[in-house]
């Protein structure tokens, strides 16, 4: 019997609201709690979470679900634009799952009605033509409106204080 391993990710979330080294602790704490995160690293001067993971047992938005109920906000950007030459539904879960397998995507939806694609994702992580380039390697066009937004979780800092005593 052939056992089937995948091969670890990373991913860099930007997450905003870290004032202090509580700040770093809780949310690595947080994320190596996470079933399937391997080891995370955050750094305060950047600002951001680096997180090695399990693709097969935990996906990226749940990496930014568990940041957030941490208490802190997780940055993102979301990015819609035209995909042509899908027909059916089969075409739509073809882009979706294409999009979704590309590291620092956190979300990806397609509508067939529309022929558009929506895509919330890391910046730095993942660029507008690392998109464009997977739906086109998945054997469909980009085409119409591109339109970007910069966006951040809309949870707010929630958390109780750390156990140091110090306020953020």
């Amino acid at each position: 019997m052939t056992e089937t391993q995948t091969i670890p990710k990373e991913l860099q979330l930007a997450v905003e609201g870290m004032t202090c080294a509580a700040c770093v602790g809780r949310v690595e704490q947080t994320l190596n709690k996470v079933p399937g995160v391997l080891g995370a690293s955050v750094n305060l001067a950047t600002e951001t979470a680096n997180v090695h993971y399990d693709p097969a047992v935990i996906q990226p938005e749940q990496l930014a679900e568990a940041v957030q109920s941490a208490g802190y906000a997780v940055g993102s950007q979301e990015l819609s634009f035209g995909v042509s030459g899908m027909t059916c539904a089969a075409c739509v879960g073809r882009v979706e799952r294409a999009l979704n397998k590309v590291p620092g995507v956190l979300g990806a939806s397609v509508n067939l009605a529309t022929e558009a694609a929506t895509v919330r994702y890391t910046p730095g992580t993942v660029t507008p033509d690392d998109l464009f380039r997977t739906v086109e390697d998945a054997g469909y066009g980009v085409e119409g409106q591109v339109t970007e937004a910069e966006t951040a979780a809309e949870t707010p800092r929630t958390a109780p204080p750390p156990a140091c005593g110090v306020t953020c």
